[in-house]
């Protein structure tokens, strides 16, 4: 079962905009944007607070079976001109920092570079500051894809 978990969140954490950003635009095209809105938010923040939590707690585990993916996003992030940020704001340690950059990144793949970083559990405060900091732009963005996706449909 760990592994099924550990599959489930690895897919949440590289592949978020499959399995959440897309759902959210389809349901804010067919539905009230707001109501979507708000229920994804809310849906999001928990999901995202299970997920991190999981990480937080079986860490050895979950790194031992996604350890390659996990460096080579890591490394990846490195390397990059926009995520090296984040990875610079997990390293300064504060809470406002550590929301930053699960906002801007994933706040999944931020705990568990917060893990690697401090090389201890990153805490339930900061997961969920790091969730809500997360939900409301990644909600927001994805809601006004579907907002425009349905009237792109409904003027055609």
């Amino acid at each position: 079962m760990p592994r099924v978990i550990g599959a489930i969140v690895g897919a949440f954490a590289f592949f978020d905009g499959v399995f959440l950003g897309a759902p959210i635009a389809v349901l804010a095209a067919s539905f009230r944007p707001s109501l979507v809105y708000l229920v994804g938010t809310i849906g999001v923040i928990f999901l995202v607070v299970a997920c991190c939590s999981w990480v937080d707690r079986r860490w050895d585990e979950w790194v031992a079976g996604n350890g390659g993916r996990f460096e080579t996003r890591l490394s990846t992030m490195r390397a990059s001109r926009l995520l090296r940020h984040p990875v610079t704001w997990v390293e300064r340690g504060s809470d406002r920092w550590y929301a930053f950059a699960a906002a801007v990144g994933n706040p999944i793949l931020v705990a568990a570079l917060a893990r690697v970083l401090a090389d201890r559990p990153v805490g339930h405060r900061r997961i969920a500051l790091g969730a809500v900091a997360y939900a409301i732009p990644y909600v927001a963005m994805w809601t006004l894809v579907g907002l425009v996706l349905g009237d792109a449909i409904r003027g055609a």
